[in-house]
């Protein structure tokens, strides 16, 4: 199994329990390697309220990786049952 198909089954089963995250990839060149290399940045909801006293969702970056297992960690630990 690829990576890309790891992560829409573990996306699918955290929107299954409630969790929403969104999961955007980027490349860019690295340097130091001297490659292309892809970095993953997930959001999560967030609420706040607004200065009118009304509530609102905002979406915060939680983590922001070049690391596979870095982007399944950082969701765990920002999970709240």
């Amino acid at each position: 199994m690829n990576i890309k198909q790891t992560t829409n089954k573990l996306q699918k089963a955290l929107i299954q329990r409630g969790y929403i995250y969104k999961i955007n990839t980027y490349q860019s060149c690295s340097e130091q390697q001297d490659r292309m290399i892809t970095g993953y940045r997930i959001t999560g909801k967030q609420p706040y309220q607004k200065k009118n006293g009304e509530m609102s969702v905002k979406y915060v970056e939680l983590l922001n990786s070049c690391s596979q297992v870095e982007k399944w960690k950082g969701v765990r630990e920002n999970e709240v049952d």
